[in-house]
């Protein structure tokens, strides 16, 4: 049985029958596909609606109106009072109370002033500094929040940082 062994071999080896070596290629294939991936640019169809004005027959005889600024309703909480602020006009400051916290009653009362006024509008900016204490400046959401009659006031209450 040997001898036939080693004739085949023989054989296969005239005949030439190759093993194929791949690991070279594997290597390659290792380092280069998360090279590709992490290299691709994956694209993104995206569609904008442009709205372009039609030019008129003459455009100086049509005056445009100024742009109306849209209402904002805005908290300060400064020092030694509230300062609101609805649209272009600013309310009258309301002090701190002798025990030395704001005045939820009266912000109250003003904020529901401001929305029988305005009762479309539900947003509040409340601006407070970083050192205002997080009890006082959660007593001034909540009066923002909540009238004195227990409805709504404005729902949407936004918190920004005062400038130093």
């Amino acid at each position: 049985m040997k001898p036939r062994q080693h004739g085949r071999r023989r054989r296969a080896h005239i005949e030439g029958e190759t093993e194929l070596n791949i690991t070279a290629f594997l290597n390659l294939m290792v380092v280069l596909l998360p090279f590709l991936l992490t290299t691709a640019v994956f694209s993104r169809l995206a569609v904008l609606a442009v709205d372009v004005p039609t030019p008129g027959p003459n455009p100086e005889a049509v005056p445009t109106p100024p742009p109306v600024p849209p209402f904002a309703l805005a908290l300060r909480l400064e020092a030694d009072a509230l300062v609101v602020r609805a649209g272009e006009e600013t309310l009258a400051p309301i002090p701190r109370t002798p025990d030395g916290t704001y005045d939820a009653g009266r912000l109250t009362e003003a904020l529901a002033a401001v929305k029988a006024a305005h009762p479309d509008h539900d947003a509040v900016d409340v601006y407070a500094r970083a050192e205002t204490p997080y009890a006082e400046l959660v007593a001034v959401m909540d009066a923002a929040a909540q009238g004195p009659d227990g409805n709504p006031l404005f729902g949407d209450v936004r918190l920004g940082e005062l400038a130093p």
